[in-house]
């Protein structure tokens, strides 16, 4: 046997042991790779919809969720005569959370098309498969006129007061809220100090107005 593939050999014995002395070390079932837990993909919606101040109705909303299985679950519900619109708190099982290395999330977006235009109401990555008690916060109580402009922000954070969560969508929040960027058709403008009367053009750094 030559130099080189004992030297190979050794090293796809490192590769197993490495990945062998987790499972070992804390007695992890082999068979539970496969069990299924219940991942969470997002809590109850709750928003109403407005054009200038005046009720949406019979506007179509779309929920779209998407798990690491890249599976895209779609939901289509309507506003009411109030412009109200309601989706449930959606759970999925899955085996996934069990393999090793494993990086959950959940690609989250709700969407209403408006005069031709794709306009997004909640955009948002959702790490982990437990509920985030800041994500269920805002998607309970969304306030969305047409005609105000995207928006990406920042919202609390409470596991890491370093790292906030971002979100971005035409809607408002009273609380916990603050502008980072704002959309003008291919235009973005960074939102000076969550304020909305103090903007600069993201790519030339100059004041603007909108």
């Amino acid at each position: 046997m030559n130099k080189r593939l004992r030297l190979r050999r050794r090293f796809m014995l490192l590769v197993l042991l490495a990945i062998a002395y987790p499972i070992l070390s804390h007695g992890v079932d082999m068979l539970g790779w496969f069990k299924k837990k219940e991942v969470f993909l997002s809590s109850e919606v709750n928003g109403v919809i407005s054009q200038n101040g005046i009720p949406a109705a019979d506007l179509a909303v779309t929920r779209s969720l998407m798990y690491i299985d890249g599976k895209d679950r779609i939901d289509v519900t309507m506003t009411d005569s109030e412009g109200h619109f309601h989706f449930p708190r959606k759970t999925i099982k899955s085996s996934i959370p069990n393999r090793l290395f494993s990086e959950d999330h959940v690609s989250q977006q709700i969407t209403i098309e408006s005069e031709g235009e794709l306009l997004p109401l909640w955009v948002a990555n959702h790490v982990g498969i437990t509920e985030i008690p800041e994500f269920s916060r805002k998607l309970s109580s969304m306030a969305c006129d047409l005609t105000d402009k995207r928006v990406t922000f920042q919202f609390e954070n409470t596991n890491n007061e370093h790292l906030d969560h971002m979100a971005s969508s035409i809607c408002r929040w009273d609380e916990d809220y603050t502008p980072v960027l704002i959309y003008d058709g291919d235009k973005e403008y960074v939102v000076e100090d969550g304020d909305f009367n103090k903007l600069t053009d993201r790519f030339t750094g100059k004041e603007v107005e909108l």
